[in-house]
């Protein structure tokens, strides 16, 4: 008769080897937690930048477009090439212009467009012809302490 064979006992079996194979599983979960974490914040805070860089744009587009408007009101205004003080006052209701600057041939007159936080000063033209020209600025001027009229030449 033959006699059972006895085998070793497999490594890894028994308490220890549970406890090692459940430690082992706990930190694959707890690596991949902290991987979806970390991509959960990445994904997060680019959508914030995002999400500012298009407010940005589109306050600068909103500010584009009402430079634009204001633009062609003071042309309507120019029709008859003067462009009075009352006129501006009209058009530009309720702001006023930062400066306005008088010569023979034309009129120039300096005014803050803005739009949710962006704001930007523009330089508009009128010649005597009824033409209407305007232009952004890079910074804008203090607002003339004289009522904005300045006479040029």
């Amino acid at each position: 008769m033959t006699s059972p064979t006895r085998h070793a006992p497999h490594r890894g079996s028994g308490p220890a080897g549970f406890l090692a194979r459940s430690a082992g599983c706990l930190g694959a979960a707890v690596l991949l937690g902290m991987l979806v974490a970390v991509g959960v914040l990445v994904w997060f805070f680019q959508a914030v930048h995002d999400s500012g860089r298009d407010r940005e744009h589109d306050a600068r587009a909103d500010v584009t477009a009402a430079a634009e408007r204001l633009r062609t009101r003071l042309q309507g205004a120019d029709a008859d090439g003067t462009l009075t003080d009352r006129e501006i006052a009209d058009v530009l209701r309720p702001r006023s212009p930062r400066s306005v600057a008088r010569t023979a041939t034309r009129t120039t007159v300096v005014v803050q467009v803005a739009a949710s936080d962006w704001a930007q000063c523009y330089a508009y033209t009128a010649t005597r012809t009824g033409t209407v020209t305007s232009r952004p600025l890079d910074s804008c001027p203090s607002p003339s302490p004289y009522g904005g009229t300045t006479r040029l030449g």
